[in-house]
This record gives C-alpha cells, structure tokens and sequence, in this order.
C-alpha cells in the first residue's frame, strides 16, 4: 500500500476534510464523495462519466447501484463504476 497526496489542481480538486459536511476529491475518472445528506433526501437513477466512492459517515440510506439495492449505514462504502445507473434515499430521521 502506498499512499499519495495529491495536491496538484490538474490530478485532483477539492480535498476532503473532517469538518467540512460536504466534499470530494475528484480525479479526471474517478469522484471521492463525503456528503451530509438530510433526512428525506433522495437521488433518482442517474450515471456519471468517472466512478464514483461515496463514504458514508453516519445514518442509514437504501443505495440502488446497477439494479441491486442495499440499506446500508455509517462505515459503508458505496462504489457506483462509471455509467453505471445509481441512487439513493436517506432512511430515518437522521443526516446521512
């Protein structure tokens, strides 16, 4: 394992920090996503260019990546590979 920082604008933008509830690293083929989603919230199918890492923090939300569709909770990985159909849904009351 070896890790990088990347801190040139071209390679990578947007650094995700601790404190901040919405960010991402984004990579010319790939999106790194810790957001805040609020209670309710909801995302229709939908596909990007570049794959997708979403890191869920806390909460529960139902992922629907490439037709199978999982409840996950804080600690989840969710990875939607390029042009591949994904949404989600907060579950409860809390942010996710």
């Amino acid at each position: 394992l070896r890790m990088v920082e990347y801190t040139d604008a071209a390679i990578a933008t947007r650094i995700v920090t601790p404190d901040t509830p919405n960010e991402a690293i984004m990579f010319p083929s790939m999106a790194v996503y810790v957001h805040a989603h609020e209670p309710g919230e909801r995302a229709d199918l939908h596909t990007h260019a570049e794959h997708h890492v979403l890191v869920m923090r806390s909460g529960r939300m139902r992922w629907t990546v490439d037709g199978q569709t999982i409840d996950a909770a804080a600690g989840t990985v969710i990875v939607a590979p390029a042009g591949t159909d994904h949404g989600f849904e907060v579950l409860g009351r809390s942010t996710a």
